[in-house]
């Protein structure tokens, strides 16, 4: 094979003009050699030395999954392709049609060629479901795994994505709210699940005295571990139904449960100080979302702000209201 022999004080400048200008031969290895690095070309480049040297080819990497599928899938498998994906620590789930079903093993593999930081690929088997709100999965390639370790705002979770709810898509939210609180705040999250919302206010607000309420006693188990993991000292879980309990008093009292909050609703303005601060998420239809979503609230409130968190489907956003209780 074909080398440029190269100072290695030139090395980066010279690389870029050969790929600029298509002699750079990415399928073989840059070998150095002393004070030189030797750059596999296809074709001479000004004054410098061409040698020839033993090199065995490289497998590129691709930077898109469609690339990686492009001899595996024909054009209206490509075009039926998913390729966006939720990655939560090492393992990537992704949505993979009906009919590419036959070929989700190669495309669990292609997808870690592409993304090298990916160890597990899972399939979605269908929606959340059940009481916990949790997904079913299948295990296509890589390391055959559910348990991972996911890090946000710098706090670390760990939990098994088969046995739990989690929302990577809330990351933004959760850093919104942590960002409201103010000093010394008494704070109850319910339905905490393996507590993102609570540990990364932990994390931003050591003096916050925070409570956690959670009903599924894996998520529960991974709440106390990740608790004990970021060494925080400020979060009290409380393992249950949220009506099991009797709160009063809190500053703030966050309610990420899109789905049924709004039956909550009077638990939450009770554990409310006056002037307290309620974080409602819900479902609302997307041409009316703040109508809609406040047709669910029965109590007495004022809203001091509220935004769409996500799409949530065709004609269904997700929305936060911050309710504030009267004084």
């Amino acid at each position: 094979m074909k080398f440029l022999k190269v100072p290695k004080a030139q090395g980066e400048k010279i690389r870029q003009k050969l790929t600029e200008k298509a002699i750079f031969a990415a399928e073989y290895p840059i070998l150095s050699e002393g004070s030189y690095l030797l750059f596999p070309v296809n074709g001479p480049y000004g004054d410098f030395e061409i040698v020839e040297r033993a090199a065995e080819k490289r497998e590129l990497p691709f930077l898109k999954l469609k690339d990686a599928l492009a001899d595996l899938l024909d054009e209206n498998e490509l075009q039926n392709l998913t390729t966006s994906f939720d990655l939560i620590g090492d393992i990537a789930i992704l949505e993979i049609p009906e009919s590419l079903s036959p070929k989700e093993k190669q495309i669990g593999e292609a997808l870690l060629k592409v993304h090298k930081n990916i160890k597990t690929v899972l399939k979605k088997l269908g929606p959340m479901e059940g009481e916990y709100r949790v997904r079913r999965l299948r295990f296509i390639a890589g390391e055959e795994k559910t348990e991972t370790t996911y890090r946000e705002h710098n706090c670390l979770m760990r939990f098994d994505v088969s046995k739990v709810y989690f929302s990577i898509r809330l990351s933004t939210e959760r850093k919104r709210i942590s960002d409201l609180v103010k000093a010394q705040e008494r704070i109850l999250v319910l339905f905490a699940g393996v507590g993102p919302f609570a540990l990364v206010i932990a994390k931003d607000h050591p003096d916050a005295d925070i409570t956690a309420v959670e009903l599924n006693p894996d998520a529960v188990s991974s709440m106390k571990e990740n608790i004990i993991l970021n060494k925080f000292q400020n979060i009290s879980v409380l393992s249950g139904d949220a009506r099991a309990f009797k709160y009063d008093d809190f500053d703030r009292v966050i309610m990420p449960l899109p789905h049924s909050a709004d039956k909550f609703l009077d638990l939450a303005f009770s554990a409310a100080k006056p002037g307290g601060i309620i974080h409602f998420y819900t479902l609302a239809d997307s041409k009316n979302p703040l109508e809609d979503a406040k047709s669910k609230i029965k109590t007495n409130y004022e809203i001091s702000s509220w935004r769409i968190v996500r799409p949530y489907s065709a004609d269904i956003v997700q929305v936060v209201l911050d309710l504030v209780k009267p004084k």
